[in-house]
Formats: structure tokens, sequence, C-alpha cells
């Protein structure tokens, strides 16, 4: 091969080369500008101008929470708010601070979150109002923050329609054992005061409840406690939403003869179907699809500055619920 050919061969491959890395420059540039434009929308997908409220659960996935975001959902379609369902799917303070956090990192528009009386609460709540974002609590409250509003129900006034029905089921006396939730008490706190001030009033009623003790918080446990030191009880009532089947396991492994009834703080499928078989006496109905429609139309008003300020509380319904359906039911 001759020397001239050699070198046009030469200054073709420079040639191709140089091309090959233009093109390459070309979209690699192309690739930082596109990447540079997203990074610096912040919201890439949404557009800002769209109201965006996030609903965030300690209780991820549970039948209250899908019944709220039922409500919610509804309510968001008939004012064309965005809505976002987050949550941790066992409670979990911590997660649920790290979720209000990023929320408010996200520039929601607003907060509904279930309260947990907690200073750690306070505080993120503080830092979402600083920033100009409302919080709400539902289902749940932290009346020690800076929330703009509580919606849910009035767990004391709970305490005191169970508290009556009890009564009156078994006839002003008996000794009734009570299953809280250990690790999250002040709804259930709420509760038991109103259901011990029902008591009160009947002089052969009395409350027992388990060893105060960190290693009883399973209800089943708390049953067996109960009946180990309370030979003489004679019903039972849940104050937490998954106590009834745990209840129903404990008596039932101790006696298959001697009955207990049983009265739970809830309306799951769950509950429900025990109350069908017979196995719990009565539940309780909070009717959360109400709440989820309630705090998004009064997260609407707060943020079209509408009748402001909201009233400190909005109690939704309250019902017993047997086999025969619902009744006594209480704003």
């Amino acid at each position: 091969m001759g020397e001239r050919m050699k070198k046009l061969i030469g200054i073709a491959i420079i040639a191709s080369s140089f091309v090959a890395l233009s093109f390459s420059l070309y979209y690699m540039l192309k690739i930082y500008q596109s990447d540079l434009s997203m990074s610096t929308a912040g919201e890439p997908m949404l557009n800002e101008h769209i109201e965006r409220i996030v609903i965030i659960s300690q209780e991820q996935g549970s039948f209250m929470m899908n019944a709220i975001q039922k409500g919610a959902r509804e309510a968001a379609e008939e004012h064309q708010i965005q809505i976002d369902f987050w949550g941790v799917y066992r409670s979990n303070l911590e997660g649920l601070i790290k979720q209000i956090d990023i929320a408010i990192a996200s520039k929601a528009s607003g907060i509904v979150v279930e309260g947990v009386d907690h200073p750690d609460f306070d505080l993120m709540v503080k830092k979402a109002t600083e920033k100009g974002i409302p919080i709400i609590t539902i289902n749940s409250d932290a009346p020690s923050s800076l929330r703009k509003s509580y919606i849910g129900s009035d767990h004391y006034q709970e305490g005191i329609i169970m508290g009556e029905y009890i009564a009156t089921q078994l006839n002003g006396k008996g000794v009734v054992g009570v299953i809280k939730n250990l690790s999250s008490p002040s709804t259930d706190d709420l509760r038991l005061k109103g259901l011990t001030e029902i008591f009160r009033k009947y002089e052969g009623l009395r409350v027992v409840i388990a060893a105060n003790d960190p290693e009883m918080s399973h209800p089943k446990m708390q049953t067996n406690d109960i009946l180990n030191h309370n030979p003489n009880v004679t019903a039972f009532v849940g104050l937490t939403s998954e106590a009834g089947e745990s209840i129903v396991q404990a008596v039932h492994a101790r006696s298959r003869t001697k009955e207990y009834p049983i009265f739970q703080f809830d309306d799951s499928p769950q509950t429900m179907m025990l109350i069908k078989n017979g196995q719990v006496k009565a539940g309780l109905s909070q009717h959360y699809e109400d709440m989820g429609i309630l705090s998004v139309n009064l997260m609407k008003r707060w943020l079209d500055a509408a009748q402001l300020p909201l009233e400190n509380s909005y109690f939704t319904p309250i019902s017993i619920v047997t086999s025969a359906g619902e009744e006594e039911k209480a704003p």
C-alpha cells in the first residue's frame, strides 16, 4: 500500500472519529439539559397550581384507612383537588414523623394525618405551620400541637355510649375485663374514662385491666392475665380494633361452657363476622367514610380562606352495631 493511500485512510479514520465524538457530545449535552430541567422543576409531573392534599395514616391498608380514603377521594373529586395517601403499615411514630417531613418537603398544600400526642409530633406540626402548610388531625388527635382542627369520633363519648350499652346488657352488675392498646394509649384512655364514668353509676359494675406490663401488649395475653387474676370476671370489652378475635380465642381456650359477653370498639369486617356468629355481642361504628369526606372539605375551606378559623374539633357520628344493625347513633 502506497504512502499516499495510508495518509488518506488515516485522515478518514480521524474524520469519522471526530464525527462520532461530535454526536456523543451532542447527545450527552441533551441528556444533561434534560436532567437539569427535571431537577430544577421540583415536581415535573405535577401542575404546581393544582392543590394537593396528603393524607397520612398510622395503619395504612387497614379497614379504617380504606374507608377514610374512600370518603376523601369522593370529596377530592368534587373539589378537583389532587390527593395522595401515604402512611406506615404498623403504628410507628418514627415512620409517621418521616412521612410528614417528606410531605412538607414535597410542598403539599395541606396534610391530614392521624394525630399522636407526643412532643416529636408537635414539633413536626410546628415545622409544617412555619412553612405555611396546614395540618388537620383525623381519627386520633394531638391537642397540644398547632394542628388547625381535629376530625373524628369523640373517644370519650364513645366510652359513654358503649358504657351505657354494656350496663344495660349486663343489668347493671358484673366485672368487665378491659383490653387496651399499650403502645398508643391516648385514644383508649379517653374511651376508658367514659366507660368507667358510666359504670360508677352502678354499684354492681366494675372494671378490671391486665397488669401494666409491656409484655402484656397482645390482647390474648391481657385476656389471660385478667382471667388468671379475676376469676369472677363476667364480660370483656376490647378498646382496640384488633382485640375482638383474640379475646374470643382466649376465653374459648379457657372454657367452652362459660359464656362471656364481649363488646368491641370497632366495626371492621372481622368484628362484624364475630357479631354475626354470636361471638361478639356488639361493636362500635365510627363512620370513617364521613371522616374522609369532612377532612377534605375542611382542608379546602382552609386553603380557600373561607369561613375561618375552623372549629377546634369536628366530631363524626358514633353508632352501636349489633347483629340487628346500627342503633344509638350520636352526633
